[in-house]
């Protein structure tokens, strides 16, 4: 619900203005119409499209159209025009509904489509700068018809073509204005058909010359940017540009940056370099050179170029070069040479090396790459999981295709590098993950483990398989070896020993694979048959494999719900399953996304899949449970999970009971409904009811937070055994100064949920008038996102509207009390749990209490009117022996209940209870 600001009713109440909104018009694939706020009437609205609740569209109402503001909407930049998802709907008539982002209903009719079998069908093949390649499959048409292509989701050109019957190849040719090398998002229609035909990014490069072969092309407008590597050196120098670094430093690193844009072919002129002094590194980069020292000379200055924060040192192991190497220090500052008095040749000149390092990390890096920024602290940020011992960095071919995403070793001890010339961003390859070994092109490996297991075996001297070797030694000592894909070189592979395989160096590849094979053949005796089951078998020290849906993907400082997510699935890694996750719509959110990549969730996302039924159909065979979470999302997808995989267990996590929340809200006197009003949300609450019930009656396990919605869910379905409480696990929280050194009372929400708005109005105009006559000096602080303005108008003496907390440090440890007013809502209280972590002493009512353990007078003081409110607050604000005896027992509430090893036990047997057993 909007509140305007200022709008009231005679009796005080504020009122709701509803978000308007038209769907006008769909063609080709489009949704077109305009969404408006009239709240905040410059505002663009987020939205979804929602057939019988599936969505098939998202997107912003944010662009302008003169009509619109004429019409009195704004500044008329409301109008959108997005694609829908129809392989989700099928064929036949629907009705498309407008709905707000949050789940709230936009004023707006239902739109007609109708959708039918299309007569032609295309498959994408491949795009280059002069065409886009399809394959048409034609149901009996033989006409000349005109596709229509739209660029970024705006019309762009016809193009007319021959459609026969049957199977033929179709070529539409590429417009010279896109051949820019911008990606755009294509889509592709026929005109007079509705459906679209094709949709995805593409980008056209305006050379079909490799950019390494064009000459001076780092000195050219319009080239520079032509690299895959382009985008990295950008970013890089944006990151230090935004840090305070000094002449000198913004010296070197133009220079840096000049190195590895001119390239190392041909090189002949070598600029000082300077890399930083550091006394005690944390890493210590071992770079392995023989001659070739262009190359060597520009790894380095991609190392001085990455943004990274990871103190390092950099040594050269020089195995007896003749060229440039031998004087690396004098054109290099502060890097460390180890001059080898003989060819000692590549693996025993590293594990000399490794003898002159200072760090507790050594980094082996090939001479041959360019690393990119934050490299060095993506692969040492897995060492603070359990028992890593080994990391290695995504690899990319100097195109930009993956090279390497870590690697398998099938039964028959032929290794693979797993993703070998797919797109790096492919969610499969894109997430932490256990392997059988990493490249040792880019591999770090702690120290203490390093001198444990002896470094690189010598069996395999002079060079190869060294890596893969290192990798069984230190598992077999207990270790787990980890590949980490936000750590990406680009690996230049073959400069260093070439390609031929029968000569030099290299020759020793097909030697050392024969010596590996015999010495590791028990251990990777049951990894798989060569080529089957890739997507399966890369992933190591796993047993079970469970697939999570939610609506989205969690953030854990956006609301108590994601916070739960995210520890429940750290929970699931904790008895050993993968964890394979989706968003109902499927899209990719940036940091949030790559956070769950970063803990070893495999995150898949549009447009590597279409929707959830597309991961269904393609991977439901390879998972040994399904977990989703909320009703709303499960009954979209179970109905087929249990069609395709009738015998796959399904747990459903309702997060809260959304209809108890419902006919709370509807039943509270204090909410001044309307009978009418009432009557509307309790038929609102039953519909819901229903809804949820039957989810629950589906499901194969069904979770709740707490006991009281175990119980309303038991007497309706009558099946106890397969109700179960959902673990919640809290962090350890900072120490919080003393009673005395604290001040005011605080509240925490998030404002798009209904309850916590209900709350805040309640305590503001009920109670703090009634505390202001007793004691003026106790001031309310109310934290939270999405706060509405209206709370403006709530600000009195005694009650600040702070807004988003950057910290809840400053929420739990700045106030004496935390007070959570709950008129209605359902679930557990995250806000409560975190008060009781953080050690601060609450004042709840009955609603805010459940699922906690807090007992009144024993660990908590529970009010519901409100002058029982004011004697609570002011009882507690001033008795410390009282306060710190709450303080002392819900310490111990949260050591016995919401311990990770207590969730970690429940979760077991939760689990169990479908079939799905722990690693032991």
């Amino acid at each position: 619900m909007k509140f305007i600001k200022g709008s009231k009713k005679a009796d005080g109440k504020k009122v709701s203005q509803p978000i308007k909104g038209m769907i006008e018009n769909y063609d080709n694939g489009f949704v077109s119409g305009w969404v408006f706020n009239p709240t905040q009437p410059d505002e663009h609205v987020d939205f979804y499209i929602e057939v019988d609740g599936q969505v098939v569209a998202e997107a912003t109402a944010d662009s302008y159209r003169e009509d619109l503001e004429q019409a009195g909407l704004g500044n008329g930049e409301h109008f959108f025009r997005v694609p829908i998802k129809e392989h989700l709907l099928g064929y036949g008539a629907f009705e498309l509904t407008l709905r707000n982002i949050d789940g709230t209903d936009i004023q707006a009719k239902t739109y007609p489509i109708e959708l039918s079998q299309p007569m032609v069908k295309a498959r994408f093949m491949d795009a280059n700068s002069f065409n886009i390649h399809f394959e048409v499959h034609s149901h009996g048409v033989d006409q000349h018809v005109n596709i229509a292509m739209s660029v970024d989701g705006e019309f762009h050109h016809k193009q007319a073509v021959h459609i026969q019957p049957g199977v033929h190849s179709l070529h539409l040719a590429v417009p010279k204005n896109l051949v820019d090398n911008v990606p755009r998002l294509i889509s592709i229609g026929i005109e007079g058909q509705k459906e679209l035909l094709w949709e995805g990014r593409l980008r056209f490069p305006f050379t079909l010359t490799p950019p390494e072969y064009l000459r001076d092309a780092h000195k050219t407008a319009g080239l520079i940017g032509l690299p895959a590597q382009a985008q990295y050196r950008y970013e890089a120098l944006k990151l230090w540009l935004d840090t305070d670094i000094n002449t000198e430093q913004l010296s070197n690193l133009k220079t840096a940056h000049s190195v590895v844009v001119e390239g190392w072919e041909k090189r002949k002129k070598f600029p000082k370099l300077e890399l930083p002094r550091v006394d005690k590194p944390v890493v210590s980069i071992i770079i392995p050179a023989y001659n070739k020292f262009a190359i060597t000379y520009h790894t380095i200055a991609s190392i001085i170029l990455a943004f990274d924060r990871t103190p390092y040192e950099v040594i050269v192991a020089d195995d007896c070069s003749t060229d440039e190497t031998t004087e690396v220090e004098d054109i290099i500052k502060n890097v460390r040479a180890v001059h080898n008095e003989e060819n000692m040749m590549f693996l025993k000149s590293c594990n000399n090396a490794a003898k002159h390092a200072k760090g507790e990390y050594l980094l082996f890096l090939n001479n041959d790459t360019e690393v990119t920024s934050f490299w060095l602290e993506e692969l040492i940020a897995p060492f603070k999981q359990n028992k890593v011992g080994v990391t290695g960095s995504k690899l990319l071919n100097q195109d930009g295709t993956l090279q390497e995403a870590g690697g398998i070793i099938w039964d028959n001890g032929i290794p693979w590098n797993v993703g070998n010339g797919d797109n790096p961003r492919n969610p499969e390859y894109d997430y932490l993950r256990d392997a059988d070994y990493v490249s040792g092109a880019s591999l770090c490996v702690k120290r203490t483990v390093w001198e444990e297991v002896g470094g690189f075996s010598s069996y395999l001297e002079p060079a190869y398989f060294e890596d893969t070797d290192i990798a069984f030694k230190v598992r077999e000592a207990g270790y787990r070896v980890v590949y980490a894909p936000q750590s990406e070189v680009f690996h230049f592979e073959g400069m260093s020993h070439g390609r031929d395989v029968k000569k030099g160096v290299k020759r020793y590849q097909e030697v050392n694979k024969k010596k590996f094979a015999q010495k590791w053949a028990k251990a990777f005796a049951h990894n798989g048959k060569e080529g089957q089951f890739l997507n399966k078998e890369k992933d190591r020290a796993i047993n079970q494999r469970i697939l999570v849906i939610d609506y989205t993907a969690p953030r854990a400082s956006d609301a108590a719900g994601a916070y739960a997510a995210i520890e429940e699935i750290k929970l699931m890694q904790g008895l050993g399953f993968k964890v394979t996750f989706i968003c109902d719509n499927l899209a990719y959110l940036g940091a949030t996304t790559v956070d769950l990549q970063r803990m070893g969730v495999e995150v898949l996302f549009a447009p590597f899949y279409t929707s959830v039924n597309d991961v269904l159909e393609r991977r439901v065979w390879e998972f040994d449970a399904v977990y989703i979470t909320r009703y709303t999302v499960a009954e979209k997808c179970l109905p087929q999970i249990k069609q395709m995989a009738p015998d796959l267990p399904v747990l459903f996590n309702n997060a809260d009971l959304h209809f108890l929340r419902e006919l709370r809200a509807a039943l509270n006197a204090d909410a001044g409904l309307s009978d009418e009003e009432k009557q509307r949300a309790l038929e609102q609450a039953i519909d819901t009811r229903n809804r949820e019930l039957k989810i629950c009656q589906q499901a194969d396990a069904v979770l709740c937070y707490n006991t009281t919605e175990h119980a309303v869910i038991t007497s309706h379905i009558l099946e106890a055994d397969k109700l179960h409480v959902t673990p919640w696990v809290l962090q350890e929280k900072p120490k919080g100064p003393n009673m005395a050194a604290r001040e005011g009372i605080s509240f925490l929400g998030g404002y798009s949920h209904m309850p916590n708005i209900d709350a805040v109005e309640y305590i503001a105009e009920k109670v703090m008038p009634l505390l202001a006559k007793k004691r003026p000096d106790i001031t309310l602080y109310v934290y939270g996102s999405n706060m509405p303005e209206a709370f403006e108008e709530l600000e009195a003496e005694n009650v600040k509207m702070v807004g988003f907390a950057e910290d809840l440090d400053d929420v739990f440890l700045q106030h004496r009390i935390f007070v959570a007013p709950l008129l209605s809502g359902a679930g557990i209280k995250g806000k409560v749990l975190e008060a009781m972590a953080y050690g601060t002493p609450t004042v709840l009512t009955e609603v805010a209490a459940e699922g906690t353990g807090l007992t009144h007078a024993v660990s908590t003081l529970i009010a519901q009117k409100p002058e029982e409110w004011v004697d609570a607050i002011i009882k507690l604000y001033d008795d410390e022996t009282l306060w710190q005896q709450f303080a002392d027992n819900s310490a111990t509430l949260v050591k016995e209940k919401f311990s990770y090893e207590h969730g970690l036990k429940q979760f077991a047997e939760i689990f169990a209870s479908v079939g799905v057993y722990a690693r032991t």
